[in-house]
């Protein structure tokens, strides 16, 4: 499956409405494909985000064009897998 959408047995066992995740899930791609075609990468880590672009081969690192709201930000590589239990878990 492509696309953003809620995992539905995973929401269930985090007791979320999936439809309300769902519509999350969508909004947030809409946000990042926005940030795509400005060719700017969303950046979250250490309890913030900002939006970034790679400019001079990143020789001088990634320029900050924006930051982002809100503290509910994680960092990492994004690792994940089907635990025993049968659900998808990210890294610790």
């Amino acid at each position: 499956m492509s696309g953003s959408y809620a995992n539905f047995d995973e929401c269930e066992a985090a007791d979320l409405d999936p439809k309300a995740v769902d519509r999350l899930a969508k909004r947030l791609g809409r946000a990042a494909r926005d940030a795509k075609r400005l060719g700017l990468t969303i950046f979250g880590g250490s309890g913030h985000g900002s939006l970034r672009i790679h400019d001079q081969g990143d020789r001088n690192g990634a320029l900050i064009v924006g930051v982002i709201e809100g503290t509910n930000w994680d960092g990492g590589d994004g690792g994940n897998y089907p635990h025993a239990d049968g659900l998808w878990r990210g890294e610790r």
